[in-house]
């Protein structure tokens, strides 16, 4: 009765929001400016305010005018002083929570969580339940359980009276009544520190529940999933696949990495493919999730953030052009910069991105700013790496549990240079070389930077596969503090302190020959979707 009662609500409420969503198409500009002056306005008389002139702005031309572009390194010290005590500096009072996350060049992060910045992202998690709801079934979902996989929810004390932690911990402390009954693995194992016995536990109480949704990150679901189904080995009940567990599963929300390198071995988990919903939340703010089945991810517009689009060629100049909503280019690789309720003020969130589709404009991310690799001049960017493997993957039938890719510099024995991808496998290719092949080819058909160095081996020799043995990724994430649902190992480095951090832990990973066959790259010129000057 009450999942009856309760889907026909999330259903009523599910349309509505489809008809607002629908709506921005053609206001979309207007939405974007009226919320910047709302927030120019509510932070007026802070610190940030003052200094800016924020009384005096009346478009989004004046604040663009007045306002620079800024990184998390150059808001710090002002955040410092916050969690130290002062109050209304770049945002009005002062913020009881603060989300901790790695960063990439700067270390750990706190990100402010502010009243309005909280209820946006329960905003964000409402609006992800009823694009599952609507693909799985409204009562089909609320007579189930709903798994969340996500950090712990137990908070750190920090600075003077502020607690710190993971932003998922953060929301799901406070989830709604009528979703605290349906939430799993429940209040008592989610406020767990200890990653490895949380989900130890969590494998352990969801085989025996009633899922009818998964939500985390693909490679830490990934994770779970052998573990149940290990446990299930164990107890001399080995699974044929995990719908035995879950019979009534139908939707996998997801976020954080891209899931095409983990979709075969997901499939062959389930032992059919779920409905997916994928998200883009971050620390700093949620911005968009997949309301249609393809053609990207939809850009929020009524979570109370202003949205700036830098070309990714333009983060090193002093005066980037900043693009808003009304005038963004379809293709076009864009570093996503974001005005938020908690005091971020064109603040560079660090991803990349670019347009897919318009009315409502839809997204998709293609790495980030930091993880990229140009030791030789090739440029490769995270999205590169990810659709290399991916091929390599299809034409050899093998499943990738991790990986990642990083240059291997020239040495007295070889003066040429060349990149290492480490890869750990769930399941081998059929053929070693060919899989290497396979990405070398890909690598040179997406990027021109890349193909122009490999031509003739001149500039780069082919990539060597590095094959590392189970859990090595896993181990490596234990050693630098970095187990859980928020965290996820960079596509592409470049430098060799993750590669050698991970050979440092096994000794016997087995390295190909630098060549797999690639006598030499192919002589068509895509665009290249390189990065540029970033240090």
């Amino acid at each position: 009765m009450i999942a009856r009662a309760g889907g026909g609500l999330l259903s009523a409420y599910g349309r509505r929001r489809r008809r607002a969503i629908e709506q921005w198409a053609s206001r979309a500009d207007m939405i974007q400016e009226r919320t910047l002056l709302r927030l120019v306005w509510t932070a007026r008389n802070t610190e940030f305010g003052l200094v800016h002139g924020f009384e005096r702005i009346r478009s989004v031309a004046d604040y663009q005018a007045r306002v620079p572009v800024r990184t998390y390194v150059e808001f710090r010290p002002a955040w410092t002083r916050v969690l130290e005590g002062d109050s209304s500096v770049t945002w009005p009072g002062r913020p009881r929570y603060w989300a901790k996350t790695s960063g990439t060049t700067a270390g750990d992060k706190y990100i402010p969580v502010t009243r309005e910045t909280l209820a946006a992202h329960r905003l964000g998690g409402w609006d992800a339940l009823l694009v599952a709801a609507e693909r799985a079934g409204a009562r089909h979902l609320l007579e189930g359980q709903l798994l969340f996989l996500g950090g712990s929810t137990t908070l750190t004390p920090v600075g003077d009276g502020c607690l710190a932690g993971d932003l998922s911990g953060i929301v799901v402390r406070r989830l709604p009544p009528g979703l605290r009954s349906l939430y799993s693995p429940g209040p008592g194992l989610a406020s767990l520190d200890d990653w490895e016995r949380r989900i130890g536990l969590i494998a352990e109480l969801i085989r025996g529940q009633d899922l009818r949704m998964l939500s985390g990150m693909p490679s830490w679901i990934v994770v779970l999933l052998e573990r149940v189904a290990r446990g299930g080995q164990s107890r001399g009940r080995p699974l044929r696949d995990l719908t035995e567990c879950w019979p009534h599963l139908r939707v996998f929300v997801h976020g954080g990495v891209s899931f095409a390198p983990y979709q075969q071995v997901f499939d062959e988990w389930m032992g059919r493919p779920l409905d997916r919903v994928e998200l883009y939340p971050a620390s700093e703010g949620f911005v968009a999730l997949q309301t249609e089945r393809s053609g990207g991810l939809t850009l929020m517009l009524d979570y109370g953030i202003f949205y700036e689009f830098v070309p990714v060629q333009d983060l090193d100049h002093p005066n980037p052009r900043r693009h808003t909503v009304a005038d963004v280019e379809l293709g076009m690789p864009y570093a996503i910069v974001l005005t938020t309720p908690a005091g971020l003020w064109s603040y560079v969130l660090g991803d990349t991105i670019r347009f897919v589709a318009r009315d409502p404009l839809r997204l998709e991310i293609t790495g980030r700013t930091r993880h990229f690799v140009n030791a030789f001049g090739e440029n490769v960017i995270v999205e590169e790496v990810e659709r290399a493997v991916v091929q390599a993957c299809r034409e050899t039938r093998a499943e990738v549990v991790e990986f990642t890719l990083a240059p291997r510099y020239p040495t007295a024995k070889d003066a040429r240079g060349g990149h290492d991808l480490l890869v750990e496998f769930r399941v081998p290719p059929r053929d070693r070389a060919r899989f290497a092949q396979i990405a070398d080819e890909m690598l040179a058909e997406l990027n021109t930077d890349y193909r122009t160095k490999r031509f003739g081996e001149v500039g780069l020799v082919a990539p060597a596969l590095v094959e590392l043995p189970p859990e090595t990724f896993y181990r490596w994430l234990r050693s630098v503090g970095k187990l859980g649902g928020q965290h996820k190992v960079p596509r592409v480095t470049n430098d060799r302190a993750l590669a050698d951090g991970l050979l440092a832990r096994t000794p016997e990973a087995s390295r190909g020959p630098a060549l797999f066959g690639a006598e030499q790259a192919p002589d068509e010129s895509p665009a290249a979707r390189g990065i540029h000057g970033l240090g």
